[in-house]
């Protein structure tokens, strides 16, 4: 099932909810983790209202929420990876991405900096 049919299935639930018993929900959090779309879903099946309950199990369907396979255990997640960006300047593989600015050149002289030249000639006419 595509991600916007299980997102609207979603919204049309929070609306329900909402016009029922006033319980406000959060749409995209119910799509993203599923210890929160089981607890909608109990709150939805604990109401008197036919298209709640419809709702729910629609969702629970469209999201397969506290379902496992048959036969199957759930796969542990693989360990996180870390990307290895450009080589650094000591030639080490670096993991932090390329900022596309240059190194800083805080506490170096810049240039056409002139120390003997007063501070009020030197900014005359220009920014500081």
């Amino acid at each position: 099932m595509l991600e916007s049919e299980k997102f609207a299935i979603a919204a049309h639930l929070h609306v329900l909810l909402r016009r029922v018993n006033g319980r406000v929900t959060d749409v995209e959090w119910m799509i993203r983790s599923p210890e929160y779309a089981r607890e909608v879903i109990r709150v939805a099946r604990t109401e008197e209202h036919a298209d709640l309950r419809k709702l729910a199990d629609k969702l629970e369907a469209a999201l397969q929420v506290g379902r496992v396979a048959a036969g199957r255990a759930p796969q542990p997640a693989a360990p996180a990876r870390q990307p290895v960006f450009a080589h650094s300047e000591s030639g080490e593989p670096s993991t932090q991405p390329p900022s596309g600015y240059p190194s800083s050149t805080f506490g170096s002289t810049p240039s056409g900096f002139d120390p003997k030249v007063p501070p009020r000639k030197r900014y005359v006419g220009s920014l500081r």
